[in-house]
């Protein structure tokens, strides 16, 4: 889809099984040139192009941007689960250095929220987040009970069941498969937990934004958001320039007071020790007065780091996706 100003383009992402993840690039605005390329870590529930649209003043900077729809969102096929989230990154990644190697343009790294956790995933044994120059977060989950808290959760559920459950045991029943977390009374605690928690946001009985719940792997997920530990073993190279932002005004994420601030940053640096930290006058969507100023840290962000020094040892050409499906 052509513009004055901007091309789009879709692209189609093989993962295996012959499940394919589906992909929105927005190219420079005309004249610029691609200076480099933009890879950006969805948020569950979301389009490719919700990304894109949100953080569109990078391509004013010379980026070309790449987002990516999980399994089970509206134009990628399969089913959704956290597990995957980290499986589909790494396909995209690879795709995406294929593609910056292509054009001899630096990558960079970018996400929110939950973006964050499959992306830092990448630096795990096996990963491949060595193919990043930079990495830039805004308000960004290092750690999932930041957005899913089950000792929270359990008082809902009990009520809509009629059951007296705590933290302990409403996870035994999902995991024992005890409670069915597809019907209508445990759909109507999910609503109220996740509509409390993000009023902004589309939630119903059947569907977060774009994600309908016919197409997600919902006991799985529970337990993978409740358990999973993604950011376990997560090595970051300090060569790699590690940039998180707070939302001063983010009250999902609780960086209102001075002791919550501390708390996130502890979150961070526990995660990526050599991060920078850096706040500004925003909320979890990146609304606010400080937005445009955010998007010009970041832009610069990637700037310095086009140009700063990598490893000898840095593989230079990335092999085809297909060479590296697991």
């Amino acid at each position: 889809m052509k513009s004055k100003s901007r091309l789009f383009e879709d692209h189609i992402i093989p993962t295996e099984d012959n499940e394919v993840l589906f992909a929105k690039l927005l190219m420079p605005k005309l004249p610029m040139q691609p200076q480099r390329v933009v890879f950006f870590a969805p948020l569950v529930g979301a389009g490719a192009g919700q990304q894109l649209m949100t953080f569109r003043n990078f391509s004013r900077r010379g980026a070309i941007v790449i987002s990516y729809e999980y399994r089970g969102h509206p134009k990628s096929t399969g089913k959704f689960e956290l597990n995957k989230t980290v499986d589909d990154t790494h396909y995209a990644l690879i795709w995406a250095s294929n593609y910056a190697n292509e054009l001899g343009l630096p990558l960079h790294g970018f996400a929110t929220c939950y973006g964050v956790v499959p992306l830092l995933a990448q630096f795990k044994k096996g990963g491949c987040g060595h193919l990043l120059r930079s990495i830039s977060t805004i308000s960004g989950l290092y750690h999932l009970n930041q957005i899913l808290r089950i000792e929270d959760f359990a008082p809902i559920v009990s009520r809509y069941l009629g059951l007296e459950l705590d933290a302990s045991s409403l996870l035994a029943g999902i995991a024992e498969e005890v409670l069915d977390c597809d019907g209508h009374a445990f759909r109507q605690a999910l609503r109220e937990y996740l509509s409390g928690l993000m009023p902004d946001l589309r939630v119903g009985l059947d569907y977060f934004e774009e994600l309908n719940y016919e197409r997600v792997e919902m006991r799985q997920t529970l337990l993978q958001f409740s358990r999973g530990d993604y950011l376990d073993g997560v090595n970051v190279p300090p060569w790699i320039p590690c940039t998180a932002y707070i939302g001063l005004q983010d009250e999902l994420l609780f960086t209102g007071a001075p002791a919550d601030r501390d708390t996130y940053k502890n979150y961070v640096l526990s995660v990526v020790p050599h991060a920078t930290v850096r706040e500004f006058k925003v909320d979890h969507y990146g609304r606010g007065p400080d937005h445009d100023l955010v998007i010009e840290y970041i832009g610069d962000d990637f700037e310095r780091s086009d140009t700063s020094p990598v490893p000898s040892h840095h593989v230079d050409k990335i092999p085809h996706y297909q060479s590296v499906l697991r």
